[in-house]
């Protein structure tokens, strides 16, 4: 199933997006359960029991930005995958050289943004007093490394554009498990506590570099990365943000509602905040096993569209949803039904469990609806209307929920009600991503020339 380039123009739709989506899901969840032991060693050799709690403080604001970086990306799969579905791959390799120039650029922004603000950041999101100078410490360490970690997410959405998420899959099993080690030996050998974990972060993203970089430059790669491509030309760039930058916007803005809501939950005390930083990594798990397929879709409706091949494109998507619905629906319930059990995990405290468990109870039961939402998006975009997905995350994921924490909230000031926001926010979504969805689909097959399905 893991074959290393997948032909989405031709062939079994079902098969190829299982293909593509598999080893991201693998690879998504292992990163996941990654995180969850390096929480848990910190946990078993943390002094006074603040450690897991200050990096937690940080996972939202650090999702935000990794969200942004994804979503910069997300142009480059796009632009790339039209490229190559148009049989042009030379200028599907200057828009990967572009994209590393982006990538370079924007890392050492966020680099100098994030260790500059970090206190002003996490007071923002009320971030307890008692938690704050170690999440500081935290935040400014895991944004050094951010420009390693930029290059690579670029690297990652070029080798989905050809349908090579098994390569992706290798080099994150092999950096997680370098993290592991690593963060083995800072915190329980060399008992550095906060920093042997962003340390050995960092150098799990060094690795993931250097691999994506080299599966990009092999020989037998279908789009390699050449030095003289590493620049900046006008219309790569400009194809690139006008994907990306929509995009980043979505998901940039989604992860900024959820930090309000993080803001809110942490003026319950440093309880909560462990509480919710336990839940969001189990959600995260969720999250990926949702999400997989959007990734699987975007780059099939992209070539397809690039082939002309309309029919084809929109088979995909809704061949998509039927997976993301058949695999989030399963493993939410299970999540939703043990959350107690894998809260225990990394917490001993049963007011730190009830809180994670609050959570997991409403948000990783419904996420499969996130997932249905996300592959409307990634269709969207294939089909080159981006902005559609921002206005709806605008709308539904932020001003919503701003709406929720501020007025609804306060007449019913109980967490699990306030959780409810995120699968109202989802369904509401999706209702209006549709209405743009199936004129778009009618204007692409008037562009397009019918092509014969190869199914």
């Amino acid at each position: 199933m893991f074959r290393k380039n997948v032909n989405m123009l031709s062939g079994s739709i079902v098969k190829g997006l299982l293909a593509i989506a598999f080893p991201i899901m693998i690879m998504n969840v292992l990163q996941s359960l990654f995180n969850i032991v390096d929480m848990t060693v910190l946990k078993q050799y943390d002094t006074d029991g603040m450690s897991v709690g200050a990096v937690g403080a940080c996972s939202t604001l650090i999702t935000l930005i990794s969200n942004l970086v994804v979503g910069i990306a997300t142009g480059a799969n796009v632009v790339v995958a039209k490229h190559l579905g148009r049989r042009d791959t030379s200028h599907a390799e200057k828009a990967a050289g572009t994209a590393i120039a982006v990538a370079i650029t924007a890392g050492l922004i966020l680099t100098v943004m994030g260790v500059s603000c970090a206190k002003v950041f996490l007071r923002w999101m009320n971030c307890p007093e008692e938690l704050l100078s170690r999440a500081v410490l935290y935040f400014r360490l895991y944004f050094t490394g951010i420009p390693i970690l930029m290059v690579y997410n670029f690297c990652s959405a070029i080798l989905r554009s050809s349908g090579n998420s098994g390569s992706i899959m290798v080099i994150s099993i092999t950096g997680g498990a370098v993290k592991i080690v690593s963060s083995y030996l800072f915190v329980a050998v060399f008992r550095m506590g906060i920093p042997g974990v962003a340390f050995a972060t960092i150098i799990s993203w060094l690795v993931y570099l250097l691999m994506g970089i080299r599966a990009l430059t092999r020989k037998d790669s279908v789009v390699r990365i050449r030095l003289k491509n590493i620049r900046f030309v006008k219309r790569e760039i400009r194809d690139t943000l006008h994907i990306g930058i929509p995009t980043g916007l979505q998901m940039g803005l989604y992860a900024f509602a959820n930090v309000v809501i993080a803001a809110t939950v942490n003026s319950f005390g440093p309880a909560a905040t462990t509480g919710i930083s336990i839940a969001n990594t189990f959600d995260f798990i969720m999250y990926n096993l949702s999400n997989a397929t959007s990734l699987a879709v975007l780059p099939y409706v992209s070539q397809n569209i690039g082939a002309g091949n309309v029919k084809r494109a929109t088979q995909s998507v809704w061949r998509g949803i039927g997976i993301t619905v058949c695999i989030g629906a399963f493993f939410g319930a299970l999540f939703a039904i043990f959350s107690r059990e894998l809260s225990g995990i990394m917490s001993d405290d049963p007011v730190v469990i009830e809180y994670s468990h609050q959570k997991m109870v409403i948000i990783s039961s419904t996420y499969f609806i996130c997932g249905i939402n996300d592959i409307f998006c990634a269709a969207l975009r294939g089909m080159n209307r981006p902005s559609v997905p921002t206005i709806a995350t605008l709308v539904y994921m932020c001003a919503f929920r701003f709406f929720w924490v501020y007025v609804i909230f306060p007449l019913v000031p109980n967490l699990t009600f306030l959780y409810l926001v995120w699968p109202i926010g989802w369904v509401l979504s999706i209702a209006t991503l549709l209405i743009v969805y199936f004129p778009t689909v009618r204007k692409q097959k008037l562009e397009h020339p019918e092509v014969p399905a190869t199914t």
